[in-house]
């Protein structure tokens, strides 16, 4: 199956909706792929195998920097939620370790006081729009990285590795959709203080396995978790990774598969920033 296009793809859009929100270079690109601009999209569709062609067309990939000698791997894993975020980080935590790194796992909103408020929002507790809750989100994540006592930056100099549970990604997603997602990329992308992943893991399970996963799990749930407003969300970690993907260095992992399956892909990624 696709994976750098899969969610370009997105499973519960229509090939009018997609053209739509393409960029006019992407566009362009998928008519010189296709070698002309009649059935270009659809014929992309169609497709049920990676296309090495399409991908280098579409995705161009972010450029490797040189990592400084002895500094800790930032690796940041999203998705939709029911993705199974927890298990992979507990499981890469684990492996990792076993591997003689030395590791510090942690989660976005923080336990800061920011992060606080930033929960009573998303449980529904206090109204925030869109973009106070990416303010909030801001000013949390600078906290993360910059905190003397357990930030990012810290961390990684001291030669730990990092694994954090959603990240400023998470913040074009989500708010982006209802505030400027641009707003919200140069407030998070341009900012001295946040730290940039080695690799960011996105975790691609379909949108009813994500809500029959939650459904299983939880007995209440987030302002964010609706059908709709999930599905509107993933169309926003499309157009997020397509804002991102020359600076940062994105893998997408198909996540309907078994526990081992995704496991191992995401581990030999990770071996693959080292």
């Amino acid at each position: 199956m696709l994976t750098e296009l899969s969610l370009l793809m997105l499973e519960d859009e229509t090939p009018e909706g997609i053209a739509r929100r393409l960029p006019p270079d992407e566009a362009a690109a998928l008519c010189e792929w296709h070698g002309g601009s009649d059935g270009a999209l659809e014929s992309f569709l169609k497709l049920d195998s990676y296309d090495e062609k399409a991908a280098a067309l579409l995705y161009k990939t972010g450029a490797k920097t040189k990592m400084p000698k002895g500094r800790g791997r930032f690796i940041v894993l999203e998705g939709l939620d029911g993705a199974g975020k927890t298990t992979h980080i507990e499981l890469l935590k684990k492996k990792l370790a076993e591997d003689g790194r030395t590791v510090y796992a942690t989660a976005e909103p923080t336990a800061s006081a920011v992060g606080g408020l930033i929960r009573d929002a998303l449980a529904g507790l206090h109204t925030r729009t869109a973009s106070e809750l990416a303010a909030l989100f801001l000013c949390d994540r600078i906290q993360h990285n910059v905190n003397p006592k357990n930030g990012i930056a810290g961390f990684l100099q001291a030669g730990t590795d990092v694994i954090c549970d959603r990240y400023y990604y998470s913040s074009l997603a989500y708010q982006g959709i209802d505030s400027d997602i641009s707003w919200v990329a140069h407030t998070n992308l341009d900012c001295p203080d946040i730290c940039r992943p080695d690799v960011c893991i996105f975790l691609d399970l379909p949108v009813e396995k994500c809500i029959e996963r939650m459904s299983a799990a939880r007995l209440t749930t987030e302002i964010y978790e609706t059908e709709e407003i999930i599905r509107r969300v993933k169309r926003r970690f499309a157009d997020t990774f397509r804002i991102c993907n020359e600076r940062d260095n994105i893998r997408i992992v198909k996540a309907d598969r078994s526990i081992d399956e995704v496991f191992s892909e995401i581990y030999e990624t990770v071996k693959g920033i080292y």
